[in-house]
């Protein structure tokens, strides 16, 4: 008789750990019909093979995950497996809050400089304020040891009410100090900037969709749409989506009861209609939405009903192009997937999904196709079938399909004003290093020059001799250094910027925006087009929506 050993047996009650997490992925999902039993029994084979007879140890962990990921795979870009530890991470920003100390930060020069502390959070209770060095944390060193973003948030995370001591050197003093912190909940804002930019035109900068969302838009239109003709530029620009459900409330606001403002279908699952609710508080203000390439998902869902609905002005570039819907799914330990079970269609019946036949590689690189193809620079080298043509619902203009919202006006990228070797070096947070220590050094002299930031905004500039400070900090080149000092110091948009990184340090991220919105070309169309109600008025009532359209 054959004998079976401990250790087999340990291996074997394992594997069916795994076996377990694969029959409940196949029978939560439903991917599998009663007729494809025998391809899971086919499969469970394989897997009790490794168990009982691979020559070396297993990893069992790492198996399972790379068996599911192996599944989800094939399916589509956009069904995806998250552990326990990720999906932790993966829900901070949708949640709209997190636990921790109540800071950002950045590491330069092998240390850690706060940049800035949450208002009335636990680190400015405690004391610290932005230009502050970590030194400590819990009496370990930080400070040149190459400590890491995530091991830093390892030692200053934790659970809500629990304490944590550190040490910080603060520019004037000689001696460090220790303070200890109460950790606490953190919001996480999905609103990053509003304020009006004139007496009718309000900007709000949404980056996510999130479970406040709802929560932040009502404050901060309460305190900005004040007028009966109060108008909006709703900036979904690099907002990449999030709860569907955010979406389809935000666009309460904008329609009147009972309008249809999305639905989804799939094989496995029946249409469902989502409806507005109630009678939007600002149906008949004027709107433009911004979009570009990164604005996916949940961002062209509101921007695809605006557009379909004849609501609204879609100005800026091609949108990202997601149109799947994804349910979560939680596994038995705790992890998580995130299985495409429909898609979405705009009220017209457009789905935006871009292709993904050619594999998830290409799928990946399809910003970058377009980049190399000339889409962010020139509005006609966009080419779409005449199958993914539709007519927005009430004024008949020509919209398109399968591929991403097409804007009513193109914007162009600006790469003339901003070159190359500008958006590598901030890109890659050299510049952004500079402007840090630059506000560290020179904060109390700003605010002594400065009483304000409407003084700030009117009258800063970077002197010639921090320009080229600037350029000896992020450059090595000797050669190229003189060209790239001409150029910042005559660039009126390269120094824009800077001014608005220094304004992002001292104060926030609106007073960031309302710098460089005064540069940006997609802001500056949507004020001239909003100032103009007969261009506002004829852009929705043309036969087509042009993306020619400059």
């Amino acid at each position: 008789m054959q004998t079976v050993s401990l250790q087999t047996k340990f291996k074997n009650k394992k594997m069916n750990k795994i076996l377990l997490y694969i029959f409940l992925l196949f029978l939560n999902t439903s991917i599998f019909a009663q007729a494809d039993q025998q391809q899971i029994y086919k499969f469970n084979q394989v897997l009790d093979a490794v168990a009982g007879s691979y020559a070396d140890s297993v990893n069992e962990e790492k198996l399972t995950e790379d068996a599911i990921k192996s599944v989800l795979k094939d399916l589509d870009p956009h069904s995806l497996y998250f552990s326990k530890d990720e999906i932790e991470e993966l829900n901070r920003g949708l949640i709209g809050s997190f636990v921790g100390v109540g800071i950002s930060y950045d590491i330069i020069q092998d240390t850690v400089m706060i940049l800035s502390v949450v208002k009335n959070g636990p680190s400015e209770k405690a004391g610290i304020k932005p230009g502050d060095r970590i030194i400590t944390v819990e009496n370990e060193t930080i400070a040149g040891t190459g400590i890491t973003d995530d091991k830093l948030r390892e030692l200053l995370t934790g659970k809500k009410d629990t304490k944590v001591r550190i040490s910080v050197k603060r520019r004037g003093l000689k001696k460090h100090f220790s303070t200890v912190i109460t950790r606490a909940k953190i919001p996480v804002k999905s609103i990053t900037a509003a304020y009006n930019i004139n007496d009718h035109v309000s900007y709000i900068k949404l980056n996510r969709f999130s479970a406040t969302t709802l929560d932040e838009f009502k404050a901060a239109t309460d305190t900005l749409m004040t007028k009966k003709n109060a108008e909006l530029i709703l900036d979904l620009r690099y907002n990449s989506g999030g709860y569907l459900y955010a979406a389809v409330r935000l666009l309460e606001n904008f329609f009147n009861k009972n309008t249809l403002v999305l639905y989804t279908d799939g094989v496995r699952q029946k249409r469902k209609d989502y409806f507005t609710h109630k009678t939007g508080k600002f149906r008949n203000n004027d709107l433009v939405v911004l979009i570009n390439e990164s604005s996916a998902s949940a961002a062209e869902i509101v921007s695809g009903a605006v557009q379909d609905l004849d609501r609204g002005i879609v100005i800026g570039r091609r949108s990202y192009g997601k149109g799947l819907v994804q349910k979560p799914i939680y596994l038995v330990d705790g992890s998580m997937i995130r299985l495409t079970v429909a898609k979405y269609y705009t009220p017209s019946g457009r789905n935006i999904q871009k292709p993904y036949n050619k594999g998830i590689e290409d799928y990946n690189e399809d910003l970058m196709h377009r980049f190399e193809h000339g889409e962010y620079t020139n509005k006609d080298s966009i080419k779409l079938n005449d199958s993914l043509k539709f007519k927005t619902l009430n004024n008949n203009r020509l919209v398109y399909g399968g591929g991403g919202i097409m804007p009513d006006i193109f914007i162009p990228a600006d790469t003339v004003h901003y070159p190359s070797f500008y958006r590598k070096q901030l890109n890659s947070g050299k510049i952004n290093e500079f402007i840090h220590l630059y506000v560290e050094k020179n904060r109390n002299v700003i605010f002594q020059d400065f009483k304000n930031f409407e003084n700030f905004f009117s009258d800063f500039e970077l002197s010639d001799e921090e320009i080229e400070n600037l350029i000896n900090y992020v450059y090595e080149d000797e050669i190229k250094k003189k060209d790239y000092l001409n150029e910042f110091e005559h660039n009126k948009y390269i120094k824009t910027q800077l001014k608005a990184l220094i304004a992002n340090d001292i104060w926030d991220n609106t007073e960031y925006y309302k710098i460089l919105n005064n540069e940006d070309q997609a802001v500056l169309k949507a004020v001239e087009v909003l100032n103009n109600k007969k261009e506002y008025a004829e852009i929705l009532q043309s036969k087509y929506t042009e993306d020619t359209r400059n």
